[in-house]
């Protein structure tokens, strides 16, 4: 059977040691709502490796790109998020 490849950010919602968990508040939020307003709260989860809870949008030096995906890099969050 073929599986097909999945185009993702190159950040925690692509890295192997990432599990998501639900949303929070997000005063970084890189997602707009239909008015082009900042979403209120994004996807976060926990990071196997760092033993920390992260937003899906996160960039480190631990990723461990999930097999079957094709990555963009993105631009990481602000320090102090």
């Amino acid at each position: 059977m073929e599986i097909s490849q999945v185009e993702m950010p190159k950040a925690c919602i692509s890295c192997q040691a990432f599990c998501i968990k639900g949303f929070a508040k997000d005063k970084y939020s890189p997602f707009s709502t239909r008015f082009n307003k900042p979403k209120p709260k994004t996807l976060y989860g926990r990071c196997e490796s760092s033993g920390k809870d992260v937003f899906v949008t996160e960039i480190c030096e631990r990723y461990q790109q999930e097999p079957n995906t094709i990555v963009f890099v993105v631009k990481n969050r602000p320090n102090g998020y």
